[in-house]
């Protein structure tokens, strides 16, 4: 162990599955960086993560302000039966020892999942360095393996995961069959047509896409990978004026809604539900 590291950052001298993103080989900590036998050096984060994508340019819509409004609807309760879902699937999977989180945002699952799995090693990654440095500042066991990273291309080892989790994210699943184990499995949440649906309702006039269908998600999964379960995970909750203002300027639904021409205040309770569906690579 490095002594000479502050505590936050001690995690990543055990974190053997880095790959350095730009040459593939392996990333070990010197000092206080990660760094290839290439010389390609990859410092890490006060807060207690490392930048793996320095190169990426970061994104308009989701800026530090809407990884805040996510935290405090997930912090609240919201998404509560899709982690519990997501806690029973990883307590069946005991041999399962590492965990890599897709496009984690502001770290919710991740935190919440390592609390109550501290047998697993858990990465969690988004491109957006805002993101993942909120994610590493609400993290106070210093456990998660936290870096911002390209789906493009994954600075991961070959068959280091054992499980992956996308959570509501893009996919890449010829990345995901790279760096899953043999055994390995994908845990994907997806929404389903009752996922907000009664922001939908309100705003259908404006919506290009009327009815909103998971389908298209799912045969694309099942190009890569077998179904091995499915299951959904449902709950409505009541939401205050404040929460609702966090719900509504934190959602893709409306990035392009003229929200002014809407009367919101008769949005008294939302619907948070997803399908959860486990796969193995074809």
């Amino acid at each position: 162990m490095n002594t000479n590291l502050k505590p936050k950052l001690q995690r990543f001298a055990s974190a053997n599955a880095f790959a350095c993103p730009i040459c593939q080989e392996n990333l070990t900590l010197v000092e206080s960086s990660l760094k290839c036998e290439n010389r390609h050096s990859f410092d890490l984060a006060k807060f207690g993560y490392v930048n793996l994508a320095p190169q990426i340019k970061q994104s308009a819509n989701y800026d530090k302000e809407n990884f805040q409004n996510r935290q405090q609807i997930l912090e609240a309760g919201f998404y509560q039966a899709i982690l519990d879902a997501l806690s029973t699937m990883l307590s069946s999977l005991e041999t399962s020892q590492t965990v890599l989180d897709i496009g984690c945002g502001e770290g919710f699952f991740s935190r919440k999942l390592q609390e109550s799995h501290s047998d697993k090693t858990f990465y969690a990654f988004d491109i957006s360095k805002d993101s993942v440095q909120i994610a590493a500042k609400s993290e106070t066991n210093w456990t998660v393996n936290w870096f911002v990273g390209d789906l493009a291309r994954l600075p991961i080892k070959d068959a280091s995961m054992d499980i992956l989790l996308d959570i509501f994210s893009p996919a890449n699943y010829g990345e995901f069959r790279r760096v899953l184990s043999k055994d390995g499995i994908l845990i994907k949440v997806i929404p389903t047509e009752n996922h907000l649906k009664e922001i939908r309702q309100i705003v259908q006039d404006q919506l290009t896409k009327k009815d909103y269908s998971n389908q298209d998600i799912k045969e694309h999964f099942q190009e890569y990978f077998s179904i091995q379960s499915n299951q959904i995970a449902s709950l409505t909750n009541p939401i205050t004026a404040e929460q609702r203002q966090a719900l509504l300027s934190m959602t893709p639904l409306l990035f392009h809604v003229d929200q002014s021409k809407i009367d919101w205040s008769q949005l008294t309770e939302i619907t948070i539900e997803a399908e959860i569906l486990v796969g193995k690579a074809l």
